[in-house]
């Protein structure tokens, strides 16, 4: 913590007064207050943009089209123009939610001092923070210490700065990962190297590319290898979970999200069996007879077996969630125990005033230990999550002993947090090996049949 934060500074110091001026202005604008803040600046992109964005690639097709007299070159010239599109937009996206995330931590600093220095009510004008995802933890802390009394300017000070841990270590990881980015984007470019090579050698190798059937298919082959290979780096690096649970949206789609998400419920367990009749019978349908029969049952039992064995997708994002979610619930539930609210009540409150997964789950922990449940059963509900592992131990614990509670559950959310900030390095150390992988079987490909191809076969051409 700052120390200018810790002492009672009067209400006329400039750090206050500036915090009060930039709450004020926050609070006036209302529900588009976060927009204005940001400098208008919103993850939408407006109506020009969603217009322009489908046209300039027809454009620079039709363009390419006309100049090369291939209709391949307009398609192609036309896919790369919306790959370039999308990374951009991509790209400008990721540099706007940055933005709006260190103003959303500014404010929420401003907030904190408010309250340190003695205002009543600090961030009653704030309705909404540019950053969604600091948005709804702000106002879930918000709303529990309006129900239990707990710090509010202590929750806004700690999550200022766990957030900007986060931050750096997301910010260390992106640094890792560029080098890989780099790479994939420097060979896919090398197919334009080995066209120019021909030129420099007196040959026309963009004829045989575009002119001639084998030209045609090592060209929509590149182009197919080249849109893979950028969309397997893209999924290697993946996105920090911080960033995933913030997702994209403007204020007014915000706002037509308050109401509570339901958890996503598991698929049917026909599922799996529905999909292996469904493979087993095109098997039978492609290959009559007694083989096709036996083949078929092999295939329907292997698809069975590896569907059931499989995570559906749903599972997987609402642990992601509640992972996500977790080391700031465990914060809100030791605030509210250091201001004296039971377990069970403190654990319900936090459930109360958080939204998700995440809430769903502690519902459910506070509901069983309400019921006479002990610690063991009531925080079995969060068992299935590795990390939350020494959490259930110290719950359990705590009941055994007499200890406090409180300050064990601050050190695992500490240590929760410092967890995936590890988990977050190791994936962007992982995703800087296996890019040899689209690099070795995608980019490479693609070069050899956009780049030498055409070149060799424009050479022999020449010669023979």
């Amino acid at each position: 913590m700052r120390q200018a934060r810790d002492r009672p500074a009067g209400l006329d110091s400039p750090w206050s007064r500036g915090a009060r001026d930039r709450l004020a202005a926050l609070g006036a604008s209302g529900p588009g207050g976060a927009e204005e803040e940001s400098g208008g600046r919103d993850l939408d992109p407006p109506v020009v943009s969603r217009l322009l964005i489908p046209l300039l690639p027809a454009a620079a097709g039709l363009v390419a089209g006309l100049l090369a007299g291939s209709p391949v070159a307009a398609l192609i010239v036309a896919g790369y123009a919306v790959l370039g599109g999308r990374l951009w937009r991509g790209h400008r996206l990721g540099r706007s939610a940055t933005r709006q995330r260190a103003d959303s931590l500014d404010l929420i600093g401003a907030a904190a001092a408010e309250l340190r220095a003695g205002a009543v009510g600090g961030v009653g004008g704030v309705l909404l923070l540019p950053d969604a995802e600091l948005d709804r933890l702000v106002h879930a802390a918000r709303r529990l210490a309006d129900g239990t009394g707990a710090p509010l300017a202590e929750l806004l000070e700690r999550l200022e700065a766990q957030s900007r841990a986060a931050d750096r270590a997301d910010a260390a990881a992106a640094a890792q990962a560029a080098g890989a980015q780099l790479t994939a984007v420097l060979l896919a470019a090398l197919p334009v190297g080995g066209l120019g090579l021909g030129y420099l050698i007196g040959v026309d190798p963009l004829r045989i590319l575009l002119h001639t059937p084998v030209g045609v298919g090592c060209a929509c082959g590149a182009a197919v290898l080249q849109a893979a290979g950028l969309a397997w780096t893209r999924r290697l690096q993946g996105a920090p979970p911080s960033r995933a649970a913030a997702g994209s949206g403007s204020v007014r789609r915000r706002l037509r999200r308050l109401r509570l998400r339901r958890v996503p419920e598991n698929p049917s367990p026909r599922t799996p069996w529905l999909l292996g009749l469904v493979a087993g019978g095109a098997v039978v349908a492609l290959l009559p007879g007694v083989a096709g029969v036996v083949i078929g049952a092999v295939v329907a039992a292997v698809t069975v077996a590896v569907l059931r064995r499989m995570e559906p997708a749903a599972v997987r994002a609402e642990r992601v969630q509640v992972l996500a979610d977790l080391p700031w619930a465990v914060d809100l539930v030791g605030a509210a125990l250091r201001a004296g609210a039971p377990l069970d009540g403190a654990v319900l409150a936090v459930a109360a005033a958080l939204d998700g997964p995440a809430a769903v789950r502690l519902q459910r922990i506070g509901r069983s230990l309400r019921l006479g449940a002990t610690p063991a059963e009531a925080w079995q509900h969060l068992a299935d999550l590795p990390p939350a592992r020494r959490l259930v131990a110290a719950a359990e614990r705590s009941s055994a002993s007499g200890s406090a509670l409180a300050g064990a559950l601050h050190r695992c959310a500490d240590d929760l947090r410092a967890d995936a900030a590890v988990r977050r390095q190791a994936g962007a150390q992982r995703a800087g090996v296996l890019i040899v992988l689209p690099l070795g079987l995608c980019f490479l490909p693609a070069f050899v049949l956009a780049g030498l191809v055409p070149v060799v076969l424009a050479v022999l051409g020449e010669v023979l």
